[in-house]
């Protein structure tokens, strides 16, 4: 029998670095962030887990929301996120975005943005469902994709940005009630890092990643949500998530996200296994334009009643859409399709629900500052944004514009408010030793099979549909994992023999806490919310209940880490008008 050699615990080495503005994410959000903070000449450090920039602003396909039509406006844009966003929407933050929009469509043409024009060279706008206007600028069905280059291109130029990629933050660090530093993993040397810094922002994306069917970047597992809430910031409407229709069939296919806004602008039809146009049934007068809610609820409605295809999807089919329109709304589809040998225009593709973007997050207010002094919040990680149903187009755009503001913000802030960072603070000595502990321990789960675990129960109790039973038993689970695997589990034995192997162990590892954590966040948020309402459903409340939950959800870190749930009153829109804004980008 072979036996294992215990490995000596490790030293791990750690690196120092003083900024005014720490930017955690690589995503559009963070990049607005640190051109404000370049611009307006304070020092910056971009720490991203991948490369900057990078992030889930790729999985922005179809387009993204600006009324820069003739026929349109910044006012009727706020009248169509208000009608159709599920409600819980704060109005001064979805007033500033539809507003601030505009002038970042102009900017990103400046900077080699190429959004599609007609031959009467105005913008070709897209129409998406829920939107009284067409309005959607894009790059055909790879916006998000062209916008990453255009971003990216700008960074890479400007030396004025620091930029610190393959590192993950691992916590945050207070001194006196407020944020003054963060420390984490530079999981590419496998080596400690500490950030000691005048404000942070944090832009990290959603939490999709908790999920095992989504289409977002390994890396993106709800790591600004864990670092601002154990901070001591509220998040606000955690339980609303945008599912998304994504393959589930064939194998080469699974987890893509085909673009079934782009499906449905071309006349595409869900089908189920009966061949039913089922849409029609749930819903007579918009069918396939229903909100995006709707429509994955009424697919996850189908599934659950057993009449899901044999891998367990529903057909969407474009078989009848001539392919002039195909090669118009989603070529990229098509092409990546037929690539692993699937013609859209013969075949229906077989999709489910997976987790696409998160609608609720971080409390914060127009310029993205947290209730926290020293932290903003930014993307997908903020919160108060898309409340209950975010309609088409305003993930990317809300990302733009709240990054740009909360860049500029801090950035301000550090001009006139600055403090002794000195005695900044350490990693926590409790944390270094669950480290080295991680490290050197060769018996236990592996990190990678916890990871997975905590995937598959929210895949199985916290999708789209949702009742007591299940949302019970995931919080347990997730309580469960927390308290006997997080502190037992282990790194794959390569880890012992290569400081970067180490380094992408210890990076996956800490990512496993984060979704644990969010994982019991999650199922006490779905659990509290006894109705169903926007993205929300529950099986054992059906109907919306206005009288008692026409509410924001709130949780925040008590005492004793107690995690404590409130409930707010929605607030009404007060104001009309263009609103206030500092911005430094030119």
């Amino acid at each position: 029998m072979t036996t294992r050699t215990k490995p000596n615990r490790i030293e791990i080495p750690i690196k120092r670095h003083q900024t005014d503005v720490l930017i955690v994410g690589g995503g559009a959000a963070g990049t607005m962030a640190a051109f404000e903070c370049a611009e307006a000449a304070v020092a910056v450090i971009q720490v991203t887990k991948g490369r900057a920039t990078s992030g889930t602003t790729t999985v922005a396909r179809g387009g993204f929301a600006a009324a820069v039509g003739k026929d349109d406006s910044p006012e009727l844009h706020l009248q169509d996120i208000l009608k159709h966003g599920g409600e819980l929407i704060d109005p001064e933050l979805a007033r500033v975005w539809v507003y601030d929009i505009i002038d970042l469509v102009h900017d990103l043409e400046s900077w080699g943005a190429e959004f599609v024009r007609g031959a009467d060279g105005r913008l070709d706008l897209k129409a998406f469902p829920s939107h009284s206007r067409n309005r959607a600028c894009h790059h055909y069905d790879t916006t998000g994709n062209m916008i990453t280059k255009v971003l990216s291109k700008k960074l890479r130029a400007d030396a004025r940005i620091e930029k610190h990629s393959i590192t993950a933050i691992v916590d945050l660090i207070k001194r006196d009630g407020r944020v003054v530093g963060a420390w984490g993993v530079d999981y590419q040397n496998g080596a400690l890092v500490i950030y000691y810094a005048q404000q942070i922002i944090l832009c990290t994306g959603g939490g999709s990643g908790l999920f095992y069917v989504n289409d977002n970047p390994p890396q993106v597992t709800g790591d600004g949500y864990v670092l601002g809430f154990r901070a001591g910031v509220p998040l606000v409407g955690i339980e609303m998530i945008d599912f998304q229709a994504m393959c589930c069939s064939p194998k080469e296919l699974f987890g893509f996200a085909p673009h079934p806004t782009g499906f449905i602008n071309a006349g595409a039809v869900f089908r189920n296994r009966e061949g039913e146009e089922f849409l029609k049934r749930y819903f007579p007068g918009t069918a396939e334009q229903s909100t995006r809610s709707e429509i994955i609820l009424a697919m996850a409605k189908e599934i659950h009643a057993g009449r899901a295809s044999s891998t367990g999807g529903i057909f969407m089919d474009a078989t009848k859409v001539p392919m002039d329109v195909i090669q118009k709304q989603i070529p990229h589809v098509y092409k990546t399709c037929l690539h692993r040998h699937i013609d859209i225009s013969k075949t229906p593709l077989e999709v489910a629900p997976g987790s696409h973007t998160w609608l609720g997050g971080l409390k914060i207010d127009v310029d993205g500052q947290t209730p926290v002094d020293g932290l903003f919040a930014a993307g997908e990680t903020a919160g108060g944004i898309h409340g209950g149903n975010r309609i088409g187009g305003s993930a990317l755009s809300a990302s733009l514009v709240f990054g740009r503001r909360a860049g500029a913000k801090a950035a301000a802030l550090v001009k006139n408010e600055r403090i002794d960072l000195a005695e900044g603070g350490a990693i926590p000595e409790s944390e270094r030793m669950w480290l080295a502990d991680l490290i050197s321990r060769d018996r236990g789960r592996l990190q990678s099979d916890v990871r997975t675990a905590c995937r598959m129960l929210a895949h199985n109790k916290l999708g789209p549909i949702r009742e007591e039973r299940t949302l019970r038993e995931a919080l347990t689970e997730y309580e469960r994992i927390e308290r006997e695997d997080v502190p037992a589990m282990r790194l794959d034995d390569k880890a012992h023999s290569s400081d970067k192997v180490r380094g992408e162990e210890l990076e996956s590892a800490l990512s496993v806490r984060n979704l644990a954590l969010l994982g019991r966040i999650l199922a006490i948020a779905c659990l509290k919310r006894a109705e169903s309402r926007g993205a929300h459903f529950r099986l054992d409340y059906p109907e919306t209940d206005d009288a008692r939950w026409r509410v924001v959800t709130r949780l925040q870190l008590g005492a004793s880490e107690a995690l404590e749930f409130y409930i707010d009153p929605i607030k009404e829109p007060t104001t009309s008008g263009a609103p206030s804004k500092t911005i430094a980008t030119k």
